[in-house]
């Protein structure tokens, strides 16, 4: 069962902090502890306990059978990403995407993490627009109702 826990919350913790804000941990009865991401330091379990360890030396632990539930939670400022946008982007080079969207869409780009990093307006449809000034990544495009994910190498 420590073994299942600890496989589970270290693929979350390797896959949702570039999203999540904070975790919580439920002990029931109204009774949930808050921890900011970017204060924590190490999760460690000792036999049947769970240490939570934050940068600022706050320290907190509890048992496996207190615990009810881990999640995790934050904002982003990609919301409502629709399967099924693959049509969106028509290529993508190490310097450019061409983007299948009407004249006049507004067209955002945002990294992994949500962060907006390119906002333009499509002058024509299947515009192309230059991304050479963004670094390698996984991205998601944004434009009118379609999402799409693009890698850039």
């Amino acid at each position: 069962m420590k073994r299942l826990f600890t496989a589970i919350l270290l693929v979350t913790l390797v896959t949702l902090p570039t999203v999540a804000q904070q975790m919580f941990i439920d002990k029931g009865s109204d009774n949930i502890e808050t921890i900011e991401l970017a204060n924590l330091k190490q999760i460690t379990f000792d036999g049947i306990n769970v240490k939570v360890e934050q940068t600022d030396g706050y320290t907190t632990s509890a048992t496996m059978s207190e615990i009810s539930r881990i999640y995790f939670s934050g904002v982003t400022s990609i919301y409502d990403i629709r399967p099924g946008s693959h049509d969106l982007v028509s290529y993508i080079t190490h310097d450019a995407v061409a983007i299948n969207a009407p004249a006049g869409s507004k067209i955002h780009i945002y990294s992994i993490t949500g962060v907006p990093v390119l906002s333009t307006r499509l002058q024509h449809e299947g515009e192309t627009i230059g991304i050479a000034n963004l670094p390698q990544g996984v991205y998601i495009i944004k434009a009118d109702e379609k999402t799409a994910k693009i890698v850039k190498r």
